[in-house]
């Protein structure tokens, strides 16, 4: 929710007025923290018997509530996550539909297979910044662009983290995940890569763009660059580091930490551009 707001906000024209309260926006952002809680209840209730394995003390479903109650769960709140986005627009029910039904077909299918389940993890997490864009295109286009390629990237590189973390546990229900079908060497190759590509990338795209852009106060500019050396890409050249040197199970785990907190950085730096 917490992009979803800064984006719709913080992405449009600083010199334009944008309201965050505009009822069809909260029907929107409702509509997208709703089709995503779905998107966590299916999947735990898919996954019972990895979680048990993988993280027994978390599990939920036949625990504390019974699976026929978490399935009714997931129905009701996606029925009302349609509802409110039928109420914003046709654009947009479609796009949470397409949400929704892709969050099913990940807990189903894909989160077991190759590469695929995280790719499709990282397109529905670029899919909170963009889908604003859906709603109002008055919002800056190239910036929609570059914060739903840096929530791709950041959410493809934790989401492989985390099958690194629990690759003992998915081993045991044959699961096709990158580090159980090449190894964690080569994924840490893999993690080490898209991580090197994702701060060239945020390098030559702040280098360039904040200069042709008309912030709103001049100092704004040089908040931006400081933000982004201090806590995005700093942090990064720490997570290649440790992505490196990881080994164990609790060093993956630390991993995924840094990678959360790399992508909520790099979403608050969002607020230098309306400033």
């Amino acid at each position: 929710m917490l992009t979803q707001v800064l984006s719709f906000y913080c992405l449009s024209n600083p010199y334009t007025n944008t309201f965050i309260s505009d009822t069809r926006f909260v029907l929107l952002v409702i509509a997208t923290v709703l089709v995503a809680a779905g998107g966590y209840i299916i999947n735990d209730y898919m996954d019972v018997k990895l979680d048990l394995v993988n993280k027994p003390l978390k599990v939920v479903v036949g625990q504390k509530i019974s699976r026929r109650k978490t399935m009714l769960l997931h129905l009701l709140v996606n029925l009302f996550a349609i509802v409110c986005a039928w109420q914003v627009g046709k654009s947009v029910l479609l796009s949470v539909c397409l949400a929704a039904f892709f969050l099913w077909m990940y807990s189903a299918h894909f989160k077991r297979t190759f590469l695929w389940g995280n790719l499709l993890i990282a397109l529905l997490s670029a899919f909170v910044v963009s889908i604003n864009f859906v709603f109002d295109q008055s919002l800056n286009g190239v910036l929609v662009a570059a914060y739903s390629l840096f929530a791709f990237s950041t959410t493809l590189i934790r989401e492989i983290i985390k099958d690194t973390e629990d690759m003992r546990g998915d081993s045991k229900f044959k699961c096709t995940t990158i580090p159980i079908v090449l190894g964690v060497r080569k994924t840490k190759t893999i993690l080490t890569t898209l991580s090197i590509g994702l701060l060239i990338t945020l390098i030559v795209f702040v280098g360039y763009y904040p200069a042709n852009f008309q912030f709103y106060h001049t100092t704004s500019r040089g908040g931006l660059l400081m933000h982004m050396l201090l806590l995005v890409f700093i942090p990064i050249l720490v997570l290649i580091y440790l992505i490196v040197v990881a080994d164990t199970q609790s060093d993956f785990k630390r991993l995924s930490w840094v990678s959360k907190l790399i992508m909520l950085t790099g979403i608050l730096s969002m607020c230098w551009w309306r400033i």
